[in-house]
């Protein structure tokens, strides 16, 4: 009895000998701390011995012999380190420990979990540069009619003037010479400019609330889009385009839009929208009333209709007169050549 008791006693000693190896206490434990990354360095190791003083080796593939390696007493702790790791360069560490003790006992932990590969310059670059500041918004206005050149000054016809005869100043005259209508200056306002096309920008508020004529044309500057990119202009609301252009190399646009014969009096939106970026920008435009924005051209077509016509009346009235004095006196000179 008492042979068979050693003998099951060894059995349960020889099987429980490779669990005390796989956590044993008198080994040393390890931990990689650092890894091949866009700083300089490599593989960093901390290891801590356990209660037998052990010698330990980091070896990699590239160096088998070692790269780092110390002397471990019980209980204490070193760091190892490889060398620098190259950019792109991958490097595969691993830990060879050998007892002091006498006994002979050598292991090696693979690290397999840490074999890494140091980012490349571009990915470093890439990673550590700052992110581009978003792109500014798009920008657009209205670009006011260039003014028509002055009328020359008109020559003298040859008729002599009366010293003592002032003249008073010829009135002010529009684009075509004709009188400006007094209806386009309000006070101390600036006149508004008319274009052949109906639009009507009063100065200083281009850019903004620029009052155009249903069935005018406006000019459209705008920058901020993708150079080459379709820009399409849109009445706020509408799905209809009124005017494509493409950006320049700049993103810049210059465009004429039409602004749509039915659209309603009061206050609209221009919205550019380039087709690839997708970024849009809009203008705010006020519709006025036909009566509102009636063209110079036509006030000047009803002023030279009355000048005409009272010139024709009073040279009429002229001619009947003279016509009279002429007849009165042959009928006054005949009676005496009779005697």
């Amino acid at each position: 009895m008492t042979g068979l008791l050693v003998v099951l006693l060894g059995l349960a000693v020889s099987g429980a000998a490779p669990a005390r190896a796989v956590d044993d206490p008198a080994r040393p434990d390890a931990r990689v701390t650092h890894g091949p990354s866009c700083r300089p360095g490599g593989i960093v190791v901390e290891v801590v011995a356990g209660s037998a003083p052990y010698v330990v080796v980091l070896a990699t593939g590239r160096t088998p012999s070692g790269e780092d390696d110390a002397v471990l007493e019980p209980y204490a702790s070193v760091v190892l380190r490889t060398g620098d790791v190259a950019p792109g360069e991958t490097i595969d560490p691993r830990l060879e420990f050998t007892a002091r003790d006498g006994s002979g006992v050598t292991f090696v932990d693979d690290l397999a979990d840490y074999t890494l590969t140091r980012p490349t310059v571009e990915d470093c670059e890439a990673a550590m540069s700052p992110p581009p500041p978003p792109p500014a918004p798009p920008t657009a206005r209205v670009e006011a009619a260039e003014p028509a050149p002055a009328p020359p000054a008109e020559e003298g016809t040859g008729t002599s003037r009366d010293a003592g005869t002032t003249t008073a100043p010829a009135p002010a005259t529009g684009r075509t010479g004709a009188p400006t209508d007094p209806g386009t200056t309000t006070g101390g306002g600036a006149p508004r400019t008319s274009d052949a096309a109906g639009a009507v920008l009063p100065a200083g508020s281009v850019g903004g609330g620029a009052q155009v004529q249903a069935g005018g044309t406006v000019l459209l500057r705008g920058a901020g889009f993708m150079p080459g990119e379709r820009v399409d202009v849109l009445l706020h609301g509408g799905e209809t385009v009124l005017a494509s252009t493409t950006a320049d190399r700049a993103g810049e646009i210059r465009v004429d839009v039409r602004i749509p014969g039915t659209a309603a009096a009061g206050p609209a939106t221009l919205d550019l929208v380039g087709a690839e970026s997708a970024v849009s920008t809009s203008v705010p435009l006020e519709v006025a009333a036909a009566e509102e924005v009636a063209p110079v051209r036509g006030v000047v077509s009803l002023a030279s209709l009355t000048i005409a016509a009272v010139a024709l009346v009073v040279t009429t009235a002229g001619l009947v007169s003279v016509a009279g004095r002429q007849h009165a006196g042959r009928r006054a000179v005949g009676p005496v050549s009779a005697i």
